[in-house]
């Protein structure tokens, strides 16, 4: 029989020390000890499928909730409070150390890119924490050239290095930083844009804070440090994002509490107002309003349109990744949600509802140079675009869960009082340009003109994407009222078990596919809406229902109920 690793390791060990005149005794039983795998805890068992695998975020991963209490809670007598908690310490100068509390208006990610998952770095007691270095590379970006030499130092000249006189002492969350600390990433641009037959995208888990306050100390080898300038460069520092996934709204907005929130600097600033389906945490039930929603709404439109003028996708793929970033590059578009009144939540821990979110704020949208030397009409071209897909967004759908449908609880109200929410609605007075069916086409013409000018083509050939926005693949029908007709279509008991429109078959009671059919009602300035229905039949598969398909029939209800082509083709075959 083998020996076990233990032995193997001891034996390894021995002969070292024998070498330098050392001897170990130990008994033959002491000597075959092998440690119990079960005993060892997760944080420290191989990160590997069979041990401790925490890459999945789904309800059914023991390992990451095991991982996350072993962390969190190490003595099960604590009754629920997280092993260490640090207290909000006396701020500003005291005793050498200058400390500012920030706290933020949504989530922080900071990677210490050591595991399996995401995760900060964990200090003493197993506290995370951000260490000096990443708040002085943070700081140092804010600063002018003499700031930067008086307070980070010189090292421009290697035989003439000048420190700097600020020591950077790093950040760490006070109070429950482990609150919701298991955070989601579900990519789904592949199911909902891509490929005709991508399945379900899988959640992954990473670790960031919630909503956290963080405490900065610096200290300083001049007594004359001029506190109050550190302190406004660190704010102006923090405008620009701390930690991962800033294009998200992650580590924007940082504060000093109780002061008035500081307005980003970014071209493009929109109001909305907003209620719909609320995204939950991995329990299921409690609800969270996450504002990296609006960047993946907009990453997906921008595969659609782009994708339906061009069938070059490697191409797409990397317009589609220099505006919104990808894992090995930084994103140029960049987001930030300030919310103008406290997210409402309702429903929420009720059985068989869903809970529903009512937001109102302003998105906030930066864009970067593609490079210093960009020319200035290139950049606002960049600009103008944005501003039309963002417009498209609004127009066309909304944003968040259940987007492709209208807020039930205004336009089917029996519906949602009796079943469930579905859908959302979205309003905002900077975006009340379309008033008409006209105008409605002439904005769609438009920015069709402006794909094909930024993929730099004149003949569109359409991406093999199940929702490329090409008008052989979509059709727009559109009507004026003040109430919805379309909507009792989705729940006809043939149109919601076809694919196409309900995302589920005759034969199963759970959607198995998304929908190839949009539904807006854009309000208008007049007590009015603009009923809006995209159709997506590039693809005529999903549309058949017991081999019969079924989009002449939706098509023919939909001009029953009063809506007329705005722009596309009408579906022939």
């Amino acid at each position: 029989m083998g020996k076990s690793a233990f032995e193997n390791a001891f034996a390894k060990q021995a002969d070292k020390l024998a070498k330098i005149g050392l001897e170990i005794n130990l008994s033959p039983e002491e000597q075959a000890w092998e440690p119990d795998p079960n005993g060892v805890p997760m944080m420290y068992q191989a990160q590997i499928s069979g041990r401790c695998s925490l890459q999945y975020a789904g309800r059914e991963n023991q390992d990451l909730d095991k991982w996350r209490d072993q962390w969190i809670y190490p003595n099960p007598r604590q009754n629920g409070q997280p092993h260490y908690q640090r207290s909000r310490p006396t701020l500003g100068l005291s005793n050498g150390i200058y400390r500012i509390e920030v706290e933020f208006p949504h989530r922080v990610f900071s990677n210490c890119g050591q595991d399996s998952i995401a995760r900060p770095t964990i200090g003493k007691n197993g506290i995370p924490f951000l260490p000096g270095s990443s708040v002085k590379g943070l700081f140092r970006r804010a600063c002018t050239k003499e700031q930067a030499i008086q307070y980070c130092g010189d090292a421009s000249d290697r035989n003439n290095l000048k420190p700097g006189r600020l020591r950077f002492q790093g950040a760490y969350p006070i109070g429950n930083w482990s609150d919701r600390i298991v955070d989601l990433v579900h990519p789904q641009q592949d199911r909902q844009v891509g490929q005709p037959n991508s399945r379900s995208a899988s959640a992954f888990a990473l670790i960031s804070f919630y909503k956290p306050h963080f405490i900065f100390e610096f200290t300083s080898s001049d007594s004359n440090t001029n506190w109050q300038e550190v302190e406004w460069i660190l704010l102006q520092a923090l405008q620009l994002g701390i930690g991962g996934k800033t294009s998200s709204s992650y580590g924007l907005g940082g504060n000093l509490p109780g002061r008035p929130p500081i307005n980003p600097a970014a071209p493009i600033s929109v109001l909305l107002q907003g209620e719909g389906v609320s995204s939950v945490l991995r329990d299921g039930v409690t609800p969270e309003f996450r504002p990296n929603l609006f960047k993946a709404s907009l990453r997906g439109h921008v595969q659609r349109l782009l994708g339906g003028v061009s069938n070059q996708e490697t191409v797409i793929n990397q317009q589609v990744e220099d505006w919104f970033g990808k894992t090995d590059r930084p994103a140029r578009v960049k987001l930030f949600w300030q919310e103008r009144e406290p997210v409402s939540f309702q429903d929420v821990k009720l059985e068989h509802r869903n809970p529903t979110y009512g937001v109102k704020g302003l998105l906030y949208l930066d864009v970067s140079r593609r490079k210093p030397s960009q020319v200035e009409t290139e950049y606002q071209s960049d600009i103008a675009f944005l501003q039309q897909v963002i417009q498209f967004a609004f127009v066309m759908g909304g944003f968040g869960k259940s987007w492709r449908r209208v807020w039930h609880r205004d336009f089917l109200p029996q519906y949602h009082e009796e079943r469930f929410a579905i859908g959302c609605h979205w309003q905002s007075p900077d975006f009340d340009q379309i008033q008409t069916q006209q105008q409605l086409h002439q904005f769609l013409v438009d920015l069709h003109l402006a794909c094909h000018q930024r993929m730099n083509v004149r003949n569109a050939q359409p991406a093999n994407y199940r929702e490329a926005w090409h008008p052989s693949r979509v059709a727009v029908y559109c009507r004026t009222g003040s109430q919805s007709r379309a909507i009792e279509l989705f729940h006809n008991n043939t149109f919601k078990t076809t694919p196409a429109i309900g995302g589920r078959r005759p034969d199963n009671d759970r959607p198995t596919s998304i929908s190839s059919v949009w539904h807006r009602m854009l309000p208008l300035k007049n007590n009015q809406f603009l009923e809006i229905v995209t159709v997506f039949h590039g693809d005529r598969s999903p549309w058949q229902r017991d081999r019969v398909d079924q989009l002449h029939p939706f098509v023919k209800a939909l001009k029953a109920e009063g809506l007329n082509l705005a722009w596309g083709n009408e579906p022939i075959g």
